[in-house]
């Protein structure tokens, strides 16, 4: 009988550890509940690999936020942020040129806009408090 109580406390501590492995860490749940946040706002977060012009040597996919705009008749373009925090716009015309830059922006990677959507690449290292002035500015800047 006492074997007995050893092999239930190992199949427990087994199945516990599983379960444990199987839940997500508090980054993965923070994450979850930004892109959650960020759909409940309309703007459609997804993972895309990093796209040619995007210079890294990291080949991990990136988190790119659109907000489509059905009224927006935008031309292509680009602005990327430089290494010394500057926008550069690479492609189209100059988007940053309307619109003041929010606090919020310190976050981004890259802004394209395209026909009838603007988008943001960025690493998800914001809070959930980030996503309402960033969709704003992006408001602002399809008009």
């Amino acid at each position: 009988m006492h074997n007995f109580w050893w092999v239930i406390l190992l199949v427990a501590v087994f199945v516990g550890g599983q379960w444990m492995m199987m839940r997500p860490n508090p980054r993965e749940q923070r994450v979850m509940h930004l892109r959650e946040a960020a759909r409940k706002m309309s703007l459609q977060p997804r993972l895309v690999p990093p796209p040619d012009w995007f210079k890294t040597d990291n080949k991990q996919f990136i988190a790119c936020y659109s907000l489509i705009v059905p009224t927006a008749k935008l031309p292509y373009s680009r602005a990327e942020r430089q290494a010394d925090g500057t926008w550069k716009t690479v492609t189209g015309n100059d988007l940053l040129a309307k619109t003041v830059l929010p606090a919020e922006a310190d976050f981004l990677l890259a802004i394209e806009a395209q026909a009838n959507s603007i988008s943001f690449y960025w690493q998800e290292d914001a809070a959930q408090t980030a996503l309402e002035p960033l969709k704003i500015w992006l408001t602002a800047l399809a008009s």
